[in-house]
């Protein structure tokens, strides 16, 4: 039997370098914490991946055993570097030479949802088939082509969408003003989100197509409009637009409040509160229009709310404001409100006036001082 005369040889790596190697990587790790912590404009990205770029030959070389490696495979480690150049020249080309592509002006316009019809909770034919239209546009995903909450999103919500052919279950109620309401404020802390962005007819339009899915409705009281801010009397309802602003300007005036302390009074003036003012009525309206879904009719907490963005569905549990501490002074607690604290749940109410966020400082405090 023929002996083999061909003889593989793997190479030992000697301890003494393992370690001296194991420590550069451990001390290049160090540097880069180190230099993240400085401000050095772009030479940050810059001496952090030439780091990376050695750290990776280090172990390339002496771990993964090429510098004693056959030339060859040393040649092939070699050329993809080159094709690695090639892209970098190729998406270099397109991003300095492609020129300016940027979408100029405002990309929001501010929203027109002023009413333009007379009586739009009067249901007519013209507002169901409109209604249909927007339906089929905004809701069937999680609704269904025939409204039973049977829609292709449907399995993955949790509660479950709305069947608008049964007559119970509906949390605000099932007359055309509860319906509306739904639809301008949403239903936090469920899937179900605020369409105050449309226009008020169209809201109206998707009412009355809704409820057209089930048996006629009761009709609204005085006392159910008054609870929309919507007066009957008035053509169009006489409801109160939503101030809105263009993105452009929103930026300008976050940039505005992460500046100098001189340039954080531009953005929000705080209003001093002595001990003895009154509490409005509306710093309750706001609080029941933007904070009691969440943190309770009293302030005390305690809620599940669903964290948007994530499926499976999880839940965070919203904390009691006897102890928060934005509420120490009317400045921390109006920049909490305009900006909202960003990486959380809690939204930012940018449109608020300094008047109405002075009023929901008032009544909030009041909800601490009674518990």
């Amino acid at each position: 039997m023929g002996q083999n005369n061909h003889k593989s040889h793997h190479h030992i790596l000697p301890t003494r370098i393992a370690v001296t190697i194991g420590g550069s990587l451990l001390f290049l790790t160090a540097v880069t914490v180190w230099v993240a912590h400085i401000d050095l404009g772009r030479l940050n990205f810059v001496i952090a991946m030439a780091v990376a770029t050695f750290k990776a030959l280090l172990v390339a070389l002496f771990f993964m055993g090429l510098k004693y490696d056959r030339r060859e495979n040393g040649m092939i480690f070699a050329t993809s570097f080159v094709f690695l150049a090639i892209f970098l020249i190729l998406a270099s080309t397109d991003i300095f030479f492609r020129g300016d592509v940027y979408v100029k002006g405002p990309l929001m316009a501010a929203a027109n949802t002023k009413s333009k019809l007379k009586n739009p909770w009067v249901s007519t034919p013209e507002l169901v088939a409109k209604g249909k239209e927007l339906f089929a546009a905004q809701c069937v995903a999680c609704h269904g082509a025939e409204g039973k909450g049977d829609g292709p999103a449907a399995s993955a919500l949790n509660p479950h969408p709305r069947n608008f052919t049964a007559t119970e279950g509906w949390k605000n109620g099932r007359k055309p003003t509860m319906v509306f309401k739904t639809l301008k404020e949403g239903l936090p802390p469920s899937a179900m989100a605020s369409f105050a962005t449309l226009p008020s007819d169209d809201r109206w339009a998707l009412t009355h197509y809704v409820l057209s899915l089930g048996p006629k409705p009761q009709d609204d009281t005085p006392a159910d409009f008054a609870k929309v801010g919507i007066d009957p009397n008035k053509a169009g309802g006489g409801e109160k637009e939503d101030a809105t602003i263009p993105i452009e300007v929103a930026m300008e005036r976050e940039a505005v409040a992460e500046g100098p302390t001189e340039a954080k009074a531009e953005l929000y003036h705080p209003v001093e509160t002595s001990e003895g003012e009154t509490i409005s009525n509306n710093g309750k309206h706001l609080y029941n229009s933007h904070c009691i879904q969440c943190h309770g009719d009293r302030g005390q907490g305690g809620i599940k709310v669903r964290t948007l963005g994530v499926n499976p569905v999880a839940f965070v549990t919203t904390a009691s404001f006897k102890h928060a501490d934005a509420l120490k002074s009317p400045e921390s607690f109006g920049h909490l409100v305009i900006r909202g604290l960003p990486g959380e749940i809690m939204p930012g109410v940018g449109h608020l006036s300094n008047s109405e966020i002075k009023e929901l400082y008032q009544f909030v405090k009041g909800l601490t001082a009674s518990e």
